[in-house]
């Protein structure tokens, strides 16, 4: 009997009960009920006079439970990206494996943040410094760099970004890529690269150039194989400091225009390297504080 009562006054009830429309924040909704969740519940009844109250949190409950299911179900917050960040130490080259089995290769000093999953839509890093990249082909999700200054999208290509400050240069060895400066809001890239170009982007003049060069030395800091075929020596010296993390100074003018033809597929030291130069370049070495003098 008593139960038939409380029936009967939640029924007179919920018939006299009116609903309101009200604002509805989603983050706030869900945050409470995270909350909510991780907190113990304790529910107390008074006695029988309560009965009708009773019956009503229960109901709450429920309701709350369904209208919170659905709207976990219809949208669910998207994942927060987790970004790692590594840099190389000095005089050394680090290997980074993507989570898209692309891989970075980091000369000293630089700096790559990159998240631990990429995102659905787009494979998305940044560097700062040299790297040089081996891009997983994938057209459904873009793998896009970012510099101080311009962006870089390719879907699956290797090239070689050398970022710093004042300047950025990049070189396309295969493949294919878009430059985007920061102030491009359209979908249309400032410059395509083709293999063998090469973009400098001076930050100063927000100004990008292109030129056509020999590739085969710019990832000699990674593979150390040079091939020089009529460099000057300045030029030659210049990628030498690049792989092997020395500053060379050539003290002799007339010494800088001179042009060479050697190879070096060994994978020599700078030290062997410099000796074979030096038989026909008839310069002296000296090394000061860590510096390499020719002259």
């Amino acid at each position: 009997m008593e139960n038939e009562q409380n029936n009967k006054e939640l029924e007179s009830l919920t018939k006299r009960i009116r609903f309101k429309s009200l604002p509805f924040d989603e983050k706030q909704m869900s945050d409470r009920l995270t909350d909510r969740v991780k907190r113990p519940v304790v529910i107390s009844y008074a006695g029988k006079g309560n009965s009708v109250w009773k019956y009503l949190s229960i109901a709450a409950s429920i309701a709350l439970l369904l209208v919170t299911g659905a709207l976990l179900t219809d949208k669910a917050p998207e994942q927060e990206l987790v970004y790692y960040e590594t840099t190389a130490v000095p005089d050394a080259k680090t290997k980074i494996t993507l989570p898209d089995s692309s891989v970075v290769w980091l000369n000293a000093n630089a700096c790559l943040r990159y998240p631990r999953e990429f995102s659905e839509q787009i494979r998305q890093v940044e560097i700062k410094g040299e790297a040089f990249f081996e891009v997983r082909k994938d057209e459904k999700k873009p793998f896009i760099v970012q510099t101080d200054g311009i962006g870089i999208r390719v879907l699956g290509t290797t090239f070689n970004v050398d970022a710093e400050p004042e300047k950025t240069e990049i070189t396309l060895l295969s493949g294919k890529i878009g430059l985007y400066k920061y102030t491009n809001q359209s979908q249309t890239a400032d410059r395509i690269l083709l293999p063998g170009e090469r973009a400098v982007f001076l930050k100063s003049d927000n100004k990008l150039s292109i030129s056509t060069i020999r590739p085969e030395n710019t990832i000699s800091w990674v593979t150390g194989i040079f091939k020089f075929k009529d460099n000057s020596l300045a030029d030659i010296m210049q990628e030498l400091q690049r792989a092997f993390h020395v500053k060379i100074h050539i003290q002799n003018e007339n010494l800088k225009k001179q042009t060479f033809n050697a190879n070096f597929t060994e994978k020599e030291t700078l030290e062997e390297i410099l000796s074979v130069l030096q038989i026909s370049a008839r310069y002296k070495i000296e090394k000061r504080k860590g510096e390499i003098f020719l002259q």
